[in-house]
């Protein structure tokens, strides 16, 4: 995991862009350490992921963060010493100490003040991002399908009459789970007046084979010559 600090916050914005915290799913100690090293509200136009991550561990009360961080070394009361008398020093010309940077001083976060506005925003924001996780996750796999056409060929192929309620035959008799028929049924002449019937279905691949299908239009063996497929065409 990186090392998140206040100066790279570029880094920390972009891991906060597809994750809660920075110790992942719950705040841990890097929630901490970054959060209070941070002297106010970060800049929302800037870092806007950090902004509503601040926002969100701002909610919390102090002692509930300090929960997330490592636990804090006990200190040990201070021993009482007897005062020594000691002889007067010579008083040593005191040396200056070395004045702090300007920029030691500059806040680059503005005030503490916090929007509750926005830190409903950044908790709403928290709980899309899990409700997405866990959508994702569990999106069900698209059924695979596919798109056939074929003709049926029957002995009696000049007869309308007869070609037209072997296709409704078919359509009412053949209804497997998983099998949805073509509304349009075409008649395409042969020759010599005959003619043979074009038909099409979506079948679910899992649950349907082709073959199937078609050996129990061809049972109908008094009527059906022949059944074969035209074209196959995944969905």
């Amino acid at each position: 995991m990186a090392q998140f600090t206040v100066e790279n916050l570029g880094q920390v914005n972009e891991f906060l862009s597809t994750n809660n915290y920075l110790n992942g799913d719950l705040p841990g100690a890097d929630d901490v350490r970054i959060f209070n090293a941070l002297k106010g509200v970060p800049p929302k136009d800037q870092f806007p992921e950090v902004y509503f991550w601040y926002l969100l561990l701002n909610s919390f009360t102090p002692a509930v963060r300090a929960q997330w961080g490592p636990a804090a070394p006990k200190k040990e009361a201070p021993k009482k010493e007897e005062p020594k008398k000691e002889a007067p020093k010579k008083e040593e010309p005191k040396k200056e100490e070395p004045k702090k940077a300007a920029d030691d001083d500059v806040d680059l976060f503005g005030d503490d003040d916090v929007d509750p506005e926005a830190e409903k925003k950044a908790k709403a924001l928290a709980e899309q991002k899990k409700q997405e996780a866990l959508a994702k996750k569990n999106k069900p796999k698209p059924v695979a399908k596919t798109i056939v056409i074929f003709e049926v060929k029957i002995f009696e192929a000049t007869d309308q009459a007869l070609l037209e309620a072997t296709a409704k035959k078919v359509k009412e008799t053949i209804n497997p789970d998983g099998l949805v028929w073509g509304k349009e049924v075409k008649y395409e002449e042969i020759a010599y007046g005959a003619k043979k019937i074009i038909m099409s279905m979506i079948i679910e691949d899992d649950k349907i084979l082709t073959d199937d299908v078609f050996d129990q239009i061809t049972a109908w063996e008094d009527d059906v010559s022949s059944v074969d497929i035209v074209s196959m065409q995944k969905v």
